[in-house]
């Protein structure tokens, strides 16, 4: 009988970060276990000592941690059915591999790589319907092992698989599959160093931990069938198994790094938002409701079940993963913002102004919360507010260039605002009431406390100016803009009026007028 506790795990092994289909795993077996009232608990398959390095075991802890997912057991953590690390665990599988050879379900196998592949080879050319590991050890008798052991050959244990034996089996994701055994070959378990292969190694541990379901990717369907055969030869039940379709890339292919950052801490490094993360790879296959696409983790555990994953892959969509990184940022307040992409605007921002100014560094970053999708994004953006000149591009070159008068109205508006009640520019000191206006102008009214002309001020008098010079508003707005910010895109003109201030507003006026 299957243990009544609903016990899942994810299973990494730490040879390189945590990818895209990686995650994927993880949050199902995460939100299945949640849904379920289970456990779920991290191992780590570390039997590939080559390449498995500590390194990559933090950075995959690191990555899960990011997107929000926590587990009962394992590394760090600790539990009752550990060690957690594959490598810790050898004396359980030498005992496994005792009791299989003593069953007959497993032999040892003296064959060297040349002898296996020439075996293959035979096959080959005979054009045989299966091609593998041809049984040369598999019916061995004493004398001959002997023989082969005083040659100084080594063993690796292998599984003896049923001949022609037909499975049934049902899958949570793919339903019911027929599978014979004669597609499939006697796989190695056992090194003659002890260390397992993944599908002996994984079975011992998934009986060990009490693991009730399975959640991987559909390679591992095949691998499914042979774990199946060595839970029913070590008398356990087998899980239950949901193998999930592939992470497809625009074109149905197979998914790779081409297509994608496939590593997690990438998209942290670049700004990405784990929340928004998170909600677009569950959504890789898996789908919330017919009428919304984001969600918070606890929605989803909340309507989460393994048998409403798809049967087919999930294409991957940069641009629609940007968009809802940008929905969620969008929903921060402007301070929230601020202090999420402190870490991007270290070099662009002056550090006094995280401390002495961050209202006036909020109202900034709100100017652009609708026109950027990652945090990153906001550097870039904002840099013309902290030099001493912006940098004219080709669109600002182009607009002071199309009216012969353009210079002469930002000089006479230079004087306007000379004369005007606007805010000091940055860093002069501003109150919190001095800033308190909510930006982008379209979004809230002034605050009636606020000591300087507000963004709807400028504007009201600025429009009363052109209508003085004869000038018509849309032709005076974008030379000025053009002059104060070095480009034609960006926050609202009287935004960025107010943003810079009185002295840094005459100085790039007059500056574009020369």
């Amino acid at each position: 009988m299957i243990n009544p506790t609903p016990r899942l795990r994810f299973a990494p092994s730490p040879t390189g970060p945590l990818h895209l289909g990686g995650a994927r795993t993880a949050m199902y077996n995460w939100a299945a276990a949640r849904a379920l009232g289970g456990t779920f608990l991290l191992r780590i398959e570390d039997t590939d000592r080559a390449r498995s390095t500590d390194a990559s075991l933090q950075i995959i802890l690191t990555g899960l941690r990011w997107l929000g997912m926590d587990w009962d057991e394992g590394p760090e953590q600790g539990g009752a059915f550990g060690p957690y690390s594959q490598m810790q665990r050898l004396h359980l599988y030498r005992a496994a591999a005792d009791e299989l050879l003593q069953k007959g379900h497993a032999y040892l196998c003296y064959c060297t790589p040349e002898e296996i592949e020439a075996g293959r080879k035979v096959m080959e050319a005979a054009k045989a319907g299966f091609i593998g590991y041809n049984g040369r050890c598999r019916n061995l008798t004493a004398h001959e092992r002997a023989a082969f052991e005083q040659r100084g050959l080594k063993p690796n244990l292998r599984f003896r698989m049923p001949a022609a034996r037909v499975l049934k089996v049902h899958d949570l994701v793919r339903g019911e599959v027929e599978v014979n055994t004669k597609e499939l070959d006697d796989f190695v378990m056992l090194r003659p160093d002890g260390v397992p292969l993944y599908n002996f190694a994984c079975v011992v541990d998934d009986i060990g931990m009490k693991i009730t379901h399975v959640v991987r990717g559909e390679e591992h369907f095949l691998n499914g069938i042979k774990q199946r055969l060595l839970f029913e030869a070590l008398g356990s039940e087998c899980p239950l198994y949901a193998h999930i379709p592939l992470i497809l890339n625009k074109d149905g292919k197979k998914l790779s790094k081409r297509d994608a950052d496939t590593n997690m801490l990438e998209y942290r490094d670049k700004g990405y938002l784990p929340d928004a993360v998170f909600n677009y790879i569950a959504l890789l296959g898996w789908g919330f409701s017919g009428e919304r696409d984001l969600f918070t983790r606890q929605e989803m555990v909340e309507v989460f079940k393994l048998e409403h994953i798809g049967k087919s892959g999930a294409k991957f969509d940069e641009e629609k993963l940007r968009w809802m990184c940008g929905e969620y940022l969008r929903r921060f307040s402007a301070a929230d913002c601020l202090q999420n992409s402190k870490p991007w605007l270290t070099n662009a921002v002056p550090q006094a102004a995280f401390t002495t100014h961050p209202a006036w560094l909020a109202n900034i970053i709100a100017c652009y919360q609708e026109r950027v999708a990652i945090l990153s994004e906001f550097a870039p953006k904002i840099g013309w507010l902290f030099v001493d000149l912006p940098v004219l591009d080709e669109a600002a070159q182009q607009n002071l260039g199309k009216d012969q008068a353009a210079k002469q109205w930002l000089l006479r508006y230079a004087d306007l605002l000379a004369n005007s009640n606007l805010p000091p520019s940055f860093p002069a000191d501003r109150t919190a009431a001095d800033v308190a206006v909510s930006l982008p102008t379209k979004k809230a009214a002034a605050v009636a406390s606020c000591a300087f002309a507000t963004p709807q001020q400028i504007e009201q008098e600025c429009r009363a100016f052109t209508e003085q010079l004869g000038v018509k508003f849309g032709d005076f707005v974008h030379p000025v803009r053009a002059a104060l910010s070095g480009t034609d895109k960006g926050p609202g003109l009287f935004d960025i009026v107010f943003l810079l201030g009185k002295d840094a507003c005459i100085k790039r006026l007059r500056a574009a007028a020369s």
